[in-house]
């Protein structure tokens, strides 16, 4: 880690519509990240589109993105790194509408990778709901940075799935710990 985070602190803060066009930003300049761990072949085959996709629904879409928002039934937060807005998070607020995928986005901008954050985030997350017992999510199949992360912070892969609509097949994974054992990690 570059910075200690027990000194530079993270928090969340509730999300508002003047937020929405920075949260698309750093969510795409994140997803673009990404983009380095895909095939050479995939890469070339998007290339080759009129209008290649970037990512998952909305990554460009700040209407989208303030939807969510604004949306009761969602818990939109903002990432805080210091005194800068670095990454955004959002899930449902009724996990139980959505079983099959309850934590639906985080994202941090690359250049404030491997400080921490993310792990903090979901610590924090799992304090703020401690009612939910059972977290699922889904990341790109092609980012073995990401599969880490999410396996570090206590989830399992269940399986590859082919999502309509995505170019990409997604790895689905589920974290059953107990919520103690989740406020360990």
């Amino acid at each position: 880690m570059t910075e200690d985070i027990r000194k530079v602190p993270v928090q969340l803060k509730p999300a508002e519509p003047k937020h929405a066009s920075l949260m698309t930003a750093i969510e795409a300049r994140a997803f673009l990240d990404e983009m380095q761990y895909v095939s050479p072949e995939k890469l070339a085959e998007l290339k080759r589109l009129k209008y290649p996709p970037l990512g998952p629904p909305g990554i460009l879409d700040s209407n989208w993105t303030r939807d969510n928002i604004e949306w009761e039934g969602c818990h939109y937060y903002i990432i805080c790194y210091g005194e800068g807005v670095v990454g955004g998070v959002f899930f449902p607020a009724d996990w139980q509408k959505f079983p099959e995928e309850n934590f639906w986005r985080i994202f941090i901008e690359p250049m404030y990778h491997g400080r921490g954050i993310g792990s903090e985030v979901f610590r924090q997350v799992y304090r703020m709901h401690p009612d939910v017992k059972r977290w699922r999510l889904g990341t790109p199949e092609f980012n073995p940075k990401t599969r880490h992360f999410y396996e570090k912070m206590g989830f399992r892969l269940l399986g590859i799935e082919e999502k309509k609509g995505i170019w990409f097949r997604s790895a689905e994974y589920e974290n059953v710990l107990t919520h103690e054992e989740r406020l360990k990690l």
